[in-house]
């Protein structure tokens, strides 16, 4: 009980499955894709400052250098340089003396001292080549002045704000969320949409479903819309047909059975009313009548021993009892029993095993497909005819065939030999005591085993069934469906 509720619990329609999955996956997207982007930008945006940064600096470095030296000039460039980037340049000397500080030329100050900082004598030893940094909101540099022989004569520390950067970065960050919120908005009428789309014609199918479940079998489901859709239908439409098909073989397997019991005890009857009826009957007359009574008798008892042996059979309640035996002496077995039927029509038997098979079969079942098989080819074959009987195998599997020259089954014929009650010839089926069971029976059987049954005929031409039987059962032919329709080749 609280499987079902828990089960209950967490249901949801394919519907909001495919939109909230489709809606996840979205945003997960655009996050990710918005945060590279936002991530390259402020890497991208500092490089640039550092890159400006520098550039201004080495300016400066450069006018350091210059014969042509001018205090105020130099006074002057820095000073507008440093207004530029919103920040400050110092021009440090040799000696660490400051040269020149933008902050105090631009408040007329005239207080130049020295620098004496971790980084600027780093820079100076040489131990650094330069030093670029971005940090709380200034991007810093510090290069040497060097001259033309690499002399270090100075240095340059420029400071630039990172203001107008963070500015933009707080643009791009709007416009960013706006565009999200935009994508994300049209993202999910989409994935709504496509779930609709999606589950409108499955809907449309399950409510076909629903109306053929009321009991209308006739009605198929239309076939359209997606791919998986239709072969949905298609399956299910195949489904139908197979349940029609098999509502009509169970029909028409009730009326077999129940006119074949009818019809022996039809007989019966009458032959009994003949008796009570004929007040002159002699006691020669008794006995004919009984002794076809026990003829009908013993008709009925075959026919209700095939119907037990048929349902005990069927491939999905048939239990086997595997054990390793010879098939060609169990052939050889089947072969002494039918000899002197054969004999009686001048028919010849002919056995060849071309290898020596020991395999896992359960042996009573497979005996009554051995004889089921032969006894047919010798029950429908012509006077002074023949049955050829051959055995072999490979790795895994034997095959046995058995080959006349009989009347052969005719084209219309060979899709349904292997059903219930079905009789090529129903009147030498009849004669010869068949009740149209035995090729079904077979077939149950060597199913079971994980086998395959062939037929091969041409009216007039005489008939071959094929039978392959795996030595052991892990070498059973999985694929039943595969036996199945083989065995109407």
């Amino acid at each position: 009980m609280n499987e079902e509720k828990k089960s209950e619990k967490f249901h949801i329609s394919l519907r909001s499955f495919v939109a909230v999955t489709m809606i996840f996956l979205l945003v997960i997207s655009l996050a990710a894709v918005s945060s590279i982007v936002l991530f390259f930008s402020y890497r991208s945006t500092d490089q640039n400052v550092i890159f400006m940064n520098e550039n201004i600096a080495g300016r400066i470095a450069d006018r350091m250098l210059d014969e042509n030296y001018d205090k105020a000039h130099f006074d002057a460039y820095v000073e507008e340089a440093s207004i530029g980037q919103e920040g400050r340049i110092l021009a440090i000397g040799r000696d660490y003396s400051i040269i020149a500080d933008s902050e105090s030329l631009a408040e007329n100050r005239n207080d130049y001292l020295y620098i004496v900082s971790r980084d600027v004598i780093d820079v100076m030893t040489g131990k650094k080549a330069s030093i670029k940094t971005v940090k709380n909101g200034d991007s810093t540099v510090i290069i040497p002045v060097k001259d033309d022989k690499g002399v270090i004569r100075g240095a340059v520390l420029s400071v630039a704000s990172t203001a107008r950067v963070n500015a933009i970065h707080e643009q791009i960050l709007h416009v960013n969320v706006v565009a999200l919120f935009i994508v994300l908005l049209l993202g999910v009428l989409y994935a709504l949409f496509v779930s609709r789309v999606a589950v409108r014609e499955l809907n449309s199918v399950n409510e076909q479903i629903g109306n053929i479940a009321e009991g209308n079998f006739d009605t198929e489901i239309e076939v359209r819309g997606f791919q998986e859709v239709r072969y949905l239908a298609d399956n299910y439409n195949n489904v139908l047909g197979k349940l029609d098909s098999i509502d009509d073989a169970r029909q028409e397997f009730v009326s077999n059975v129940s006119h074949e019991l009818k019809t022996p005890m039809t007989s019966m009857k009458v032959l009994a009313e003949s008796l009570v009826q004929n007040e002159n009957a002699s006691a020669d007359d008794y006995r004919e009548f009984m002794g076809d009574i026990i003829d009908e008798v013993d008709r009925e008892t075959k026919l209700i021993n095939d119907l037990l042996t048929l349902v005990k059979t069927d491939k999905r309640n048939s239990e086997l009892n595997l054990e390793e035996h010879s098939i060609g002496e169990l052939i050889e077995i089947i072969i002494k029993r039918v000899s002197p039927i054969a004999e009686a029509r001048g028919i010849e038997i002919q056995y060849n095993a071309y290898k020596d098979v020991i395999a896992e079969v359960d042996e009573v079942k497979l005996l009554l497909v051995i004889s089921n098989i032969i006894t047919n080819a010798i029950k429908y074959n012509v006077d002074n005819g023949w049955v050829r009987i051959t055995l072999n195998a490979d790795a895994k599997f034997f095959y046995i065939k058995v080959a006349d020259s009989g009347i052969g089954i005719p084209d219309d014929a060979k899709d349904k030999v292997f059903d219930r009650f079905y009789r090529v010839d129903k009147a030498r089926s009849r004669s010869t005591g068949g009740t149209g069971l035995g090729l079904a029976i077979a077939r149950n059987i060597i199913f079971s085993h994980g086998g395959t049954i062939k037929l091969y005929s041409e009216f007039g031409n005489g008939t071959t069934f094929t039978i392959k039987f795996p030595i052991s059962q892990k070498y059973r032919v999985s694929d039943q469906k595969t036996g199945e329709s083989n065995e109407k080749e």
